[in-house]
């Protein structure tokens, strides 16, 4: 059977889901488990394992026939993965913690961008070098999305006072189209994804003013799961993590073909291949943490997520000790030997 990708629009996509998964009951290979995966947005060239696991047949060489979906959020992701419309998730640890804190049972099984690509970006002549130049300034504002989630915690950090900034709500790609067409003088969004492609659009100089520089070094995206689907098929997200370990050297170590094999799976793309490359060379340089550099893939370390909790706390006003590290990450299913004090769930 050929890979395949599904690419719903955001009004059909469950309807188109549930038809999906009907069809693939009637087409799997004897023997594999059929696995939903659902992105946190549209692919980009951060995500290029899981798209050469599924070009390559590294999925289906451990029993899987995974089956990629893009997204809508890594909010509404993490959601499907919960209430069990898709199996796994790629989707980023603020919204995650913050799904916690309202109950949501899902963890962060492998971190893969471990590096927080948080930042705010202005063109040269705006007058934004730094964090204080955004008094009086606007810039378009998504709901939950995580550089907006943590903006107020960079302003209380940065000594910026965000009653004086304009942040009218929009969707991200307005958001975008706000801030190339010069409508305002800055965009939140993400160094390894955000910036490729506003640079790439703009065709100009992009001014980054990035969250950890000002020490909030939060953790970003990783695979997801609910605790119901890993307590019944843990030997799936096993080899699932096995997989995607594999397919993540593989880019490593080539990452132009791994760009083309995006394009056989979804020839429509309208990403360039150079954009492409981008994104994933500054994903590359985010896979672990300053804590985890030395750990296998996907590792993810309990003091990281600590910091990344105590972030949101102060972002959002969740109540300090809602969520603990433990409660939205483990290191368990992962096919390296991760160092056990560094586990999620182990105290310090």
């Amino acid at each position: 059977m050929a890979p395949r990708i599904a690419r719903p629009a955001a009004a059909l996509s469950a309807l188109l889901l549930l038809v999906g998964l009907l069809a693939g009951c009637g087409t799997r290979a004897p023997g594999d488990d059929v696995v939903d995966v659902r992105t946190d947005v549209a692919f980009t060239g951060a995500m290029l394992p899981l798209l050469v696991g599924v070009d390559r047949g590294i999925y289906r060489a451990h029993g899987l026939d995974v089956r990629l979906n893009s997204g809508n959020g890594s909010a509404t992701t993490i959601q499907t993965v919960a209430n069990g419309s898709d199996d796994l998730g790629y989707a980023d640890a603020t919204s995650l913690v913050q799904s916690a804190a309202e109950g949501v049972p899902v963890r962060m099984v492998a971190g893969m961008v471990q590096r927080s690509p948080l930042a705010v970006f202005s063109k040269p002549g705006s007058g934004i070098d730094e964090p204080a130049d955004l008094a009086g300034t606007e810039g378009g504002y998504v709901p939950g999305s995580a550089p907006e989630m943590l903006f107020p915690a960079f302003a209380a950090a940065t000594g910026v006072d965000t009653g004086g900034i304009g942040l009218p709500r929009v969707d991200v790609p307005a958001r975008e189209a706000l801030f190339l067409n010069d409508r305002v003088q800055f965009t939140f969004g993400l160094t390894n994804v955000s910036l490729p492609k506003l640079r790439e659009k703009c065709d100009c100089a992009i001014r980054t003013i990035a969250y950890r520089e000002h020490g909030l070094d939060a953790l970003s995206s990783g695979i997801v799961v609910g605790d119901r689907f890993a307590a019944q098929h843990p030997g799936t997200v096993r080899a699932f993590l096995a997989a995607t370990a594999e397919a993540t050297r593989a880019v490593l170590d080539d990452p132009d073909a791994a760009v083309r094999s995006y394009y056989r799976l979804d020839e429509s793309a309208a990403l360039s291949p150079d954009l492409l490359r981008a994104q994933w060379d500054a994903s590359a340089r985010l896979l672990r943490s300053a804590r985890t550099r030395a750990e296998p893939f996907g590792c993810t370390d309990r003091a990281d997520w600590a910091d990344t909790i105590r972030l949101v706390e102060r972002g959002t006003g969740t109540d300090p000790g809602l969520v603990q590290p433990g409660t939205v990450a483990t290191n368990e299913f992962l096919p390296g030997d991760c160092d056990p004090g560094r586990s999620p769930g182990a105290s310090r």
